[in-house]
């Protein structure tokens, strides 16, 4: 009797299941970067949301990962729509909302996680000087080139297009 009630006790605490669903801000290794003080406007705010979608097969033969998660180029390539010259504030958050059950492993799974990454576009007043090369930094941002968006009236003030 006291192995079935073991049995009965092990079989519904592998069944129970665990639910999540949060969101996070990604975090990890930040990279050092040359910051050059000049003057700007902002543009607006660029949203780009992306899809990963990982799926592993029963007893976990095969695993894949779809889709892809939010990079600067995604950012940069909206901020290019407004004829931005650089992005900042940038900030990656990511939701996952799935269920876990306890034989995941035995019957295959698929998690979805979805990314979120928002930037400040913004348009340099004056093209960028880059003379002085700091050995620390590998590489300085190269001259902008001018687009025709930011105009400079008779008076030194800046204005948009």
């Amino acid at each position: 009797m006291k192995k079935i009630g073991l049995f009965i006790l092990t079989v519904s605490v592998l069944v129970s299941c665990s639910t999540t669903d949060y969101s996070t801000n990604v975090t990890g290794v930040h990279d050092n970067v040359t910051i050059v003080v000049k003057d700007f406007i902002t543009l607006g705010i660029v949203t780009v949301e992306t899809k990963e979608i990982h799926h592993s097969s029963a007893l976990g033969f095969s695993k894949s990962i779809q889709g892809s998660k939010v990079t600067y180029a995604d950012l940069m390539q909206e901020a290019a729509k407004l004829e931005a010259d650089d992005v900042i504030n940038i900030r990656i958050d990511v939701n996952n909302n799935y269920t876990k059950k306890a034989f995941d492993w035995l019957t295959g799974w698929s998690r979805t996680y979805t990314y979120t990454g928002t930037a400040l576009a913004i348009k340099y007043t004056e093209k960028l000087e880059a003379h002085e090369v700091t050995p620390q930094y590998g590489t300085l941002p190269r001259i902008p080139e001018t687009t025709g968006a930011v105009k400079k009236t008779r008076d030194g003030r800046t204005q948009l297009r």
